[in-house]
């Protein structure tokens, strides 16, 4: 049924109903009291008017049966029939006589023959009926005359036998009149008493009823509105306090229901607004609804530039195989299909195509019908980096593995031939050889265990005072740098404050960029190590006069396996130094950087916290 059309058809209000229902109570109280009174008091004045008509009939009866007995004639009883109808209280009176007296009792002429009232009462019965004429209502008596004992001395008639009859018709508009007027008068109390009752009786029901459903009502409506705070105040006592006491209660537990969706509302919302992943919801009519910061940074278009719009239109997206996803995957072209998710890409705030893949939430109402949809997309341009960094780790470390491994087999597959003697210091250089390749693969393979933990965070520091110094001429020392010594100079300022760092750690950070200086600085090109304090930091840089390197290489420089490309056919590397040096610097806190420029060389620096107060074991 709808729901609309159900309320429209109660147009009448709680007050209208109690006013009607009242109405028709007081109605029937009034028929019923108007009705009883009426009856009883028409019966009571009924009885006073047949009483008084009777008594008229009566006497009627004896003024002409007396005249009768008198032996008066004809004349005798018009006269007394006109005597009695000068009262006014006669419409009609005549005596009847039978065929016995026709003549002698002064009986009417034949002329009036009886009617059938008559003639019941000539044959012995006192009769009388009410009848209607053209004025009203009148009643007729017929009463019969009977022989008495003293009319048989004059007539011939036995005692009791039915001489005559009188017959009289007499008006009751007197008695209607009355009755009348005794109706309207009554009905004059009863309807001024009732109406008196009622006012009474309304304004009653309007302060104990009317009002407190009219309080309810309003709080129900403010109630209605979203104010869950409000609580009705009806103190009556009866019903309608309970029925108040239950709304407040119901109230209640709707503002702690209201305010644990908030809550959760509030929990999802802000997950949806921190979510890294990029989310948009869109309506049955895929139309985009919502969107976080994600997508914002993602597609570079703002909030008002995406609501409103078509899903398709922040989509922008390609499958693969070029195929529209939306006309094959959209939950709302296909309700009942897999939805899964897809990949593709579409485009991105940097101008170029983001590789994405999208999933699929259904939100559905009360009946399990579909009304939104929330897409998440996942950027896998990480995921494929990582896949690229995993795809270029093998290919380097295949080649960095298989180099020693092929010298070592070579020298040992030649050392182990039985068809030639070699002398000593021809296996002794071949054996050389073999060992410095393993030296050479075991470095490699401690290069990746090494930055493999420091990436994991599983190599702790073993942090103790060292001064600058010290720190530089550790990296000095080292075999692989000593033979180019005179090569390098080194600037040190005076009064440097100690670093509370892990030696070792530090001392491979100088070494991989003195080896790198010298690697890439060119042959016999001077080499130059500063040491200077900066605003509470110790600040290392190592300078050599190379090539110098591009600026879309300075960043990626530091990354696994990254090495710039004017320098990677001319010389040998693993592609791990460097980004073993930023996660010690990391690690400790500190910062390290390039600066380069093509054709005037380069300047690897890194920072460290610096402690002005030194230790007491430094001083003395």
């Amino acid at each position: 049924m709808n729901r609309s059309a159900e309320l429209t058809t109660v147009p009448i209000g709680l007050h209208s109903k109690l006013i009607l229902t009242m109405g028709v109570i007081f109605g029937v109280v009034l028929l019923a009291i108007l009705g009883s009174t009426y009856m009883a008091e028409s019966r009571s004045i009924k009885q006073a008017g047949m009483m008084q008509a009777e008594a008229l009939n009566r006497m009627a009866y004896e003024a002409l049966y007396a005249s009768m007995r008198q032996g008066g004639g004809r004349m005798d009883n018009l006269a007394v029939i006109e005597r009695l109808r000068g009262e006014r209280s006669f419409n009609s009176l005549r005596v009847i006589s039978s065929e016995p007296l026709a003549g002698e009792s002064g009986a009417l002429t034949a002329g009036l023959p009886p009617d059938a009232l008559d003639r019941r009462a000539l044959d012995g019965a006192a009769v009388q009926q009410v009848l209607a004429e053209d004025g009203g209502r009148v009643i007729r008596f017929a009463t019969p005359l009977t022989a008495e004992k003293k009319c048989t001395q004059c007539h011939a008639l036995a005692v009791g036998q039915v001489s005559g009859a009188v017959s009289t018709t007499i008006s009751l508009a007197s008695l209607d009149s009355t009755l009348r007027q005794r109706r309207n008068y009554l009905l004059r109390i009863v309807v001024g008493s009732l109406l008196l009752l009622a006012a009474a009786l309304f304004f009653t029901v309007q302060y104990i009823v009317i009002r407190p459903l009219q309080r309810i009502r309003r709080g129900t409506a403010v109630i209605a509105d979203g104010d869950l705070g409000y609580r009705l105040d009806v103190r009556t006592g009866d019903e309608l306090e309970s029925l108040a006491d239950g709304i407040n209660s119901m109230v209640k537990q709707l503002d702690a229901t209201h305010a644990e969706i908030v809550k959760e509302q509030s929990r999802v919302l802000a997950s949806i607004q921190a979510s890294h992943d990029a989310i948009w919801i869109s309506d049955a009519e895929r139309r985009i609804v919502m969107i976080n910061p994600a997508l914002e940074r993602l597609t570079g278009l703002r909030k008002e530039e995406l609501l409103g719009r078509n899903c398709q239109y922040v989509m922008g997206l390609e499958m693969l195989n070029g195929a529209s996803p939306c006309d094959i995957y959209c939950p709302f072209l296909h309700p009942n299909g897999d939805n899964g998710a897809i990949e593709g890409c579409m485009p991105s705030a940097a101008g170029g195509d983001v590789f994405v893949k999208i999933s699929y939430g259904r939100i559905t109402d009360s009946d399990g019908m579909l009304t939104q949809v929330v897409h998440i997309v996942h950027d896998l341009t990480e995921r494929r980096e990582v896949e690229q960094l995993k795809d270029e780790f093998v290919s380097m470390v295949s080649h960095e593995l298989r180099t020693p491994l092929h010298h070592i087999k070579g020298f040992a597959t030649t050392l182990l031939q039985t068809d030639v003697e070699w002398d000593v210091e021809t296996q002794r250089d071949f054996l050389g050889s073999i060992n410095d390749e393993a030296d050479r693969l075991s470095l490699y393979v401690n290069k990746i265990l090494h930055l493999s933990r420091l990436e994991a965070g599983a190599l702790p520091l073993d942090r103790h005072w060292h001064s600058a110094i010290d720190l530089v001429n550790g990296a000095l020392v080292k075999p692989t740098v000593s033979a180019a010594r005179d090569r390098i100079r080194v600037c040190m300022a005076d009064d440097l404050p100690p670093l509370y760092v892990d030696g070792p750690e530090i001392e491979t950070v100088l070494l991989n960029l003195i080896e790198n200086a010298l690697k890439y600085g060119g042959a016999d090109s001077p080499i130059t190590i500063t040491v200077e304090f900066r605003h509470g930091l110790i600040a290392f840089c190592v300078a050599d006069e190379g090539d110098g390197i591009r600026a879309e290489d300075r960043e990626q420089i530091f990354e696994r396996f990254a090495r710039v490309n004017n320098h990677v056919q001319r010389t040998s590397s693993s592609g791990l130094g460097l980004a073993i040096c930023r996660r010690i610097v990391e690690t400790h806190g500190g910062r390290i950087w390039v600066e380069s420029e093509i054709g005037e060389g380069s300047r690897f620096c890194f920072t460290l916290s610096a402690y002005e107060r030194q230790p007491i074991e430094l001083i003395i």
